[in-house]
């Protein structure tokens, strides 16, 4: 059952959410692209945290960077690395040498795996898949494992990797009057194109990932598709697009954990946490909305424990979101949330944060993305998830919801919403 705040009701229920507002000296912000946040990539996520960080010595929280001499292409870039070194039995110097080796090693190994471009030697990559239509590619275990994740939720959104490609172009756009070859919603053409390969994606006698074992795959394209590809000048069948660092992420997550690494939080600057921290530490995570062309924070969710955690939202917090997001002259945002129906970018809410204990990044993820993409808001949808571990919160008509019954919501003395967990 959902649980709500609503924030416009007065005692003896909570007093209104205050609205953080997020500008240069009031926490307020526009949906402009000139006025555009950045705190570490990830602060515009997790909230408050880099206050423990130390920099007295090499003890205390830290951020662990890849090798940056490293002349291998990486994906570090995306992510914030926050570690409590000197926590456990190892002395810090050397936990920190041993976790910044391990972790660029990790970095590199991922971001081959999920190229699209480019072919590595010895590794099988999407690129590999894309390039090899309707033969046998030995792949990466953790694609295999990627894969096998998409198949069991059944979810076609790796197929409209041709209409992410046009997304893509959109978002480089400098100006409304170059998005009309790319923009669905302006040319009818163009809607009725991305619908035609969003048919071909849902059909999986068109295009479909046949795991064979034995980390062996094959990328199985009908003979109608392959021609409809060739005269349109599509190569890349599949993409895990805007999914990509949800399956990212867990890489390095669950290998650090492996390893014995668990006094610490990865963050990507698109919204996905692991926390690997069982002792109890208490984290915090803050809840945004947007509300029109502003942005508010109406709330705070404080958590222990180990989670994965999946933000969801329709418009831009970050430097980097440019490739993710459009913003036109009229305020409509154009994102890569794209329903595999039509090809279409949708969204039932502005923000969504959903999390889960016994869930992977990506198995979050793909519990709750049909649910948010769409016309509409499927409550009853998110309410069940929650019977099987996926919680979220998120702000509809003027309430904060939340569905995790563990969590208790306390209001501060300046009328701030604590969400304890």
């Amino acid at each position: 059952m959902n649980r709500t705040v609503n924030t416009k009701r007065t005692p003896p229920r909570p007093k209104p959410v205050e609205k953080v507002e997020l500008s240069e000296k009031h926490l307020k912000r526009r949906l402009i692209l000139t006025i555009l946040f950045l705190l570490l990539g990830a602060g515009a996520i997790v909230y408050g945290f880099m206050q423990f960080l130390s920099g007295d010595d090499d003890a205390g929280w830290t951020e662990i960077e890849a090798n940056s001499t490293s002349d291998e292409l990486s994906c570090s870039e995306d992510f914030v690395f926050l570690y409590e070194l000197g926590a456990g039995d190892t002395a810090s110097l050397a936990e920190n040498k041993a976790l910044k080796s391990l972790y660029t090693d990790l970095a590199v190994e991922i971001y081959k795996v999920y190229d699209v471009d480019y072919i590595y030697d010895g590794v099988g990559n999407v690129c590999s898949i894309n390039q090899s239509p309707n033969e046998t590619v030995t792949v990466e275990p953790a694609l295999y494992a990627a894969l096998e994740t998409v198949q069991e939720y059944g979810d076609r959104s790796i197929y409209l990797g041709p209409v992410y490609q046009m997304y893509d172009s959109l978002f480089f756009c400098e100006d409304d009057s170059q998005t009309v070859d790319y923009d669905p919603y302006q040319d009818s053409y163009l809607m009725e194109y991305y619908g035609e390969i969003a048919a071909y994606a849902c059909d999986p006698d068109s295009v479909d990932i046949e795991l064979l074992g034995d980390n062996q795959v094959r990328l199985s394209v009908s003979e109608d598709y392959l021609s409809y590809a060739e005269e349109n000048g599509i190569t890349d069948y599949i993409d895990f697009s805007w999914m990509t660092n949800a399956f990212i992420i867990d890489y390095p997550a669950d290998s650090l954990i492996e390893n014995g690494y668990t006094h610490g939080c990865i963050t990507s600057y698109d919204g996905f946490v692991r926390n690997l921290d069982d002792r109890g530490v208490s984290y915090s995570f803050a809840i945004y909305s947007r509300n029109g062309n502003e942005i508010d924070q109406p709330a705070i969710l404080q958590y222990t424990g180990a989670q994965s955690m999946v933000y969801l939202r329709n418009y831009m917090m970050s430097e980097k979101d440019i490739y993710h997001y459009y913003e036109m002259v009229d305020g409509d945002i154009r994102t890569l949330y794209l329903d595999p129906a039509d090809g279409l970018c949708k969204s039932a809410v502005n923000d969504l944060v959903s999390y889960s204990e016994n869930k992977n990044c990506a198995e979050t993820l793909l519990s709750v993305k049909g649910i948010y993409i769409a016309e509409e808001l499927d409550a009853d949808a998110l309410d069940a998830l929650a019977e099987d571990g996926v919680y979220s919160v998120y702000v509809w008509e003027g309430e904060l919801t939340y569905n995790d019954s563990e969590l208790t919501a306390e209001i501060s003395d300046d009328e701030t919403v604590y969400l304890i967990r």
